[in-house]
Formats: structure tokens, C-alpha cells, sequence
């Protein structure tokens, strides 16, 4: 019975803080567009909106799923409070527990993931705090002319970085990569379209290519074992 009033204690809790935090962070620019009468173009944010759902819908349950066996339910709730899941929350998760022996989707799994997650969370928050406090003496140094050209190539080695390890991985899920990549460019330099679009059509292209490729290595599959 401690248990189970243990669970429904941090579901609880989880559920009111994170729709709290919500409240709290939609409202101020709600407030703020409100008092100003400034609203965004919501024509124009909508086909974005769409494409960032469809492209994370089977990403976030099965992510959820996942991680609710490993983190337990206080982790969880933390880790999409305080955001970074997949970089921080759960590396420090696993490699608490991994280090320490410790058998998943147990209580000492669990509450060693909210430890693991809290101590995460408090070094995020300590570092970006230094950073802000930092960033205000170093703004002339880091706003000279010869260090920004350094940051105009971040995004870009982000990203080159990203397409690198897909290429290194596999070139088959290269190849798919360029098809949805090569529409996007045309329609960039050849039509006026809303970029917002630009997603929509690769998320569709590339369900279909992946479909298509799934099929194709079932029936080679299939056919193997009926040889």
C-alpha cells in the first residue's frame, strides 16, 4: 500500500507541476500579445506546427514507453519538465545506474534515476547560470570581428556532423536521405512556397521510401526462409 501511495503521489505531483509549468509558460507571451495587440501569423506558423507534430507523433510515446522502465516515473517527469531527455537526463540516468550494478525497472532503479536526474538538472541550471552571468563581461570579446565568424559555422558543423554519422552508418539510409533533401531544394529555389511546407513534403516522401524499403527486405526475408 506504501507503494502504490508512493506512485500515485509522484504521478500526481508530476501531472499538476507539469501542466502548472505549462500554464506558466504559455501564458507570459499569451499576456504579452494580449496587452500589445501584437499576435503572431498564425497562417503562416500552422503548416510548421503540423510538421513538427507529424514528424515527433510516433516519437513521443514510444520514447515514454521506453524510458518509463529505465527512469521510473519521478525521473521522467523531471526530465520533460526541465527538457533534454535524450542528451542529458537519460546518459545520466543509465550511466548512474549502469556504474552502480543496479537492475532496471526496479525501486532502486527508480529512485536512483530521480537522484541521478535532480544532480543533472542542477548542473544544467548552474552551468547555463554562469553562462549568463559570464556572457555580460565577455560580450565585447565575443561580439569582436574576429571571433564571429566562428559562430556564423556552429550550425553549420551541428548539422555536418549529424549527416556525417548517417552517412558512416549506412549509405543505403544515405541514399533515402537525398531524395526528400534534393524535392526541399527545388521547391526552395523554384517556387515560392511557404518553407514551412518544405517538412510536409519530406516527412511524406520519406514514409513512402521507408515503407517501400521495409516491404522489399520482408519479402527478401521471407524469401530466404522459404528457400
Amino acid at each position: 500500500m506504501k507503494q502504490n501511495g508512493y506512485q500515485s503521489w509522484i504521478h500526481k505531483f508530476g501531472i499538476i507541476s507539469s501542466l502548472l509549468l505549462f500554464v506558466g509558460m504559455t501564458a507570459f507571451p499569451i499576456v504579452v500579445s494580449a496587452a500589445y495587440g501584437i499576435w503572431p501569423d498564425f497562417e503562416a506558423l500552422w503548416p510548421g506546427f503540423v510538421a513538427v507534430i507529424l514528424f515527433m507523433a510516433p516519437y513521443w510515446p514510444a520514447e515514454t514507453i521506453g524510458y518509463m522502465s529505465v527512469m521510473g516515473p519521478g525521473a521522467l517527469y523531471m526530465s520533460y519538465i526541465t527538457g533534454n531527455v535524450t542528451n542529458l537526463r537519460m546518459p545520466a540516468t543509465v550511466g548512474t545506474i549502469n556504474s552502480l550494478g543496479i537492475k532496471p525497472n526496479t525501486d532502486e532503479c527508480h529512485t536512483m534515476a530521480i537522484i541521478a536526474c535532480g544532480a543533472s538538472i542542477i548542473t544544467t541550471v548552474v552551468i547555463v547560470a554562469l553562462g549568463v552571468v559570464i556572457a555580460a563581461p565577455l560580450a565585447p570579446v565575443l561580439e569582436s570581428p574576429v571571433i564571429q565568424p566562428a559562430f556564423d559555422y556552429v550550425v553549420p558543423a551541428l548539422f555536418g556532423g549529424l549527416v556525417a554519422q548517417t552517412i558512416l552508418k549506412g549509405k543505403k539510409q544515405f541514399l533515402f536521405f537525398l531524395a526528400p533533401l534534393a524535392i526541399c531544394l527545388f521547391f526552395c529555389y523554384f517556387t515560392t512556397m511557404n518553407s514551412a511546407y518544405y517538412m510536409l513534403i519530406a516527412i511524406a516522401i520519406s514514409v513512402v521510401i521507408y515503407v517501400v524499403d521495409y516491404k522489399s527486405g520482408r519479402n527478401k526475408e521471407q524469401e530466404e526462409t522459404d528457400s
